[in-house]
């Protein structure tokens, strides 16, 4: 495959079971001429590569049973990648006639679950941080004040992406799905970033941009915590430190939609405490902060239970 690494060698690990390697092929193809990233090529790939080896059988015998044994040692997430992988695969290959039935049809949609995923604690933030390594600490900062993932920060490109204006220094962000967005740089990274020389800013061995692995792993070292905790960490920091505003956090994220965004921020535990023992009043009267933005002098504005209404 040739779409997302120059480099790729021929491995017998990463190479499909061989009757489906040219179906495969093509496929990938056609997804290409469609505009999918090259991301989404990479990711295809190597999920229909394994699930042909893994049932070892042509296209067309293949069922929904095979399907359901080899998902059923996967977790949530990547269960739900794969159904959506083979179904469209199988989707493809009947309008080529290279198979007579699609065994993800009769495979139930795997639901979507309830946020699980941890916050970086604010000591862990600050170990990292001080880690020796100057791309660890790098990464860090990117991760727990920009609120970038792996692949974002790996493609940042000196010569290219950063920008200064009168306020400071911006970033050019390639995000997923080929999509763009301009976030400001915090001073402290600001400051980091323009003492670094060459083209990217973190380098691979031979040519290019490292992978995400390298970041993963210089994250994870130095904090104790995986690369997405950080993320995570900076959506729930925004969000309680600017108003609650949950289409900043969204568009800083590089979100479509704000219910993904919504299973980033963390639930303040002393938020519940509060909401409680709110409740616990029996007077009708409602405080709320005042709306600065309509020409208000700030403060709290008194309003009465009575009045709210649903729809």
């Amino acid at each position: 495959m040739r779409y997302w690494n120059d480099n790729r060698k021929s491995c017998e690990h990463v190479e499909p079971r061989e009757d489906w390697k040219e179906s495969i092929e093509k496929w990938i193809d056609w997804m290409d001429a469609i505009g999918r990233t090259n991301d989404t090529l990479r990711t295809r790939w190597y999920q229909i590569v394994r699930f042909s080896k893994a049932v070892d059988k042509s296209i067309t015998d293949v069922t929904e049973d095979d399907l359901i044994f080899y998902l059923a040692g996967m977790g949530t997430e990547g269960r739900r990648g794969v159904r959506s992988c083979v179904k469209v695969f199988y989707q493809w290959s009947m309008k080529r006639g290279l198979a007579r039935r699609n065994p993800a049809d009769e495979v139930p949609t795997v639901p979507m679950t309830l946020p699980s995923g941890c916050i970086c604690p604010e000591e862990n933030i600050e170990q990292g941080l001080a880690s020796p390594d100057e791309n660890a600490r790098l990464a860090v900062m990117l991760g727990a004040f920009c609120g970038l993932r792996r692949i974002e920060m790996t493609r940042i490109n000196l010569k290219t992406d950063l920008e200064e204006n009168a306020e400071g220094m911006v970033l050019h962000v390639h995000g997923k799905g080929n999509k763009e967005r301009i976030l400001p740089v915090p001073a402290r990274l600001a400051a980091t970033l323009r003492k670094r020389t060459g083209v990217w800013l973190f380098p691979g061995d031979v040519q290019g941009h490292c992978g995400v692995d390298y970041v993963a792993k210089r994250i994870k070292t130095a904090t104790g915590y995986p690369s997405h905790s950080l993320r995570r960490r900076f959506a729930t920091c925004v969000y309680y430190r600017n108003g609650c505003n949950i289409v900043l956090v969204s568009r800083m994220l590089g979100h479509a939609n704000i219910a993904t965004t919504m299973r980033y921020i963390g639930l303040v535990q002393d938020e519940m405490r509060n909401a409680v023992e709110s409740t616990t009043r029996t007077d009708m009267r409602l405080t709320m902060p005042m709306n600065q933005v309509v020409g208000t002098a700030g403060g709290v504005a008194t309003y009465s239970l009575s009045t709210a209404r649903i729809g």
